[in-house]
Parts: C-alpha cells; sequence; structure tokens
C-alpha cells in the first residue's frame, strides 16, 4: 500500500514539473516568453483580462510570442500620454522577437 502511494505521489510531481506554463494556455491566449523559439519564463495573456502590465521577468523582455486571439503590444513612453503599439493577430507568432518590439514590451491589452 505505501508503495503505491509512493509511487503516485512521484508521479504527481513529475507531471507537475514538466508541465510548463505555456502549456497550460488557454484558447485566445497570447504566450509570451523570455527566450528566444519559445523558451525561458513565460506568460499568458487573454483578452477577458484586458489591460495587464506583462510580468517583471517579461518587461521589455519578449524573445518569442505565440497568439491565438488578437490583442496589442504596448511600450509606454511617456505614462499616460505617450506610447507606442503593436497589433496582435490571432496566428501570429514570431520565433525570435527580443530584438524587435518584443525588446520594448510593457503591457498587453485587448485592442491598440
Amino acid at each position: 500500500m505505501i508503495r503505491y502511494a509512493t509511487l503516485a505521489g512521484l508521479i504527481a510531481f513529475a507531471s507537475l514539473t514538466v508541465t510548463a506554463p505555456a502549456a497550460q494556455a488557454g484558447p485566445g491566449d497570447i504566450c509570451m516568453f523570455s527566450g528566444r523559439d519559445y523558451r525561458g519564463s513565460s506568460w499568458c495573456w487573454n483578452p477577458g483580462n484586458g489591460y495587464v502590465d506583462v510580468p517583471p521577468a517579461l518587461h521589455d523582455n519578449v524573445g518569442s510570442f505565440r497568439a491565438t486571439s488578437d490583442g496589442c503590444f504596448i511600450n509606454w513612453i511617456e505614462v499616460p500620454s505617450k506610447k507606442e503599439t503593436r497589433v496582435v493577430r490571432s496566428g501570429d507568432f514570431r520565433k525570435v522577437y527580443d530584438d524587435d518590439f518584443g525588446g520594448k514590451i510593457d503591457a498587453v491589452a485587448p485592442k491598440c
């Protein structure tokens, strides 16, 4: 009995450690990664969340992204009066984005 409980515990632990945060992306999410090729720290945003500042690990540091919804990436130049934006469409993706606007992203919103 103890042997089965230990095995079940190990399996549960292994499934938690193997699952990447982006693997939990839901339909309609835009997922951003700190590294190129969808690696590194990740975070997924959904338009239903409204305007959101990206987490510190991704602030000015989006190395790649995948979108299954429309949205808007925002770079604040002077809050709240001056910003630079990029429209994101469902189906958009970039394996390398840190050499472009990914190095400037501060926030994401449903519309620009």
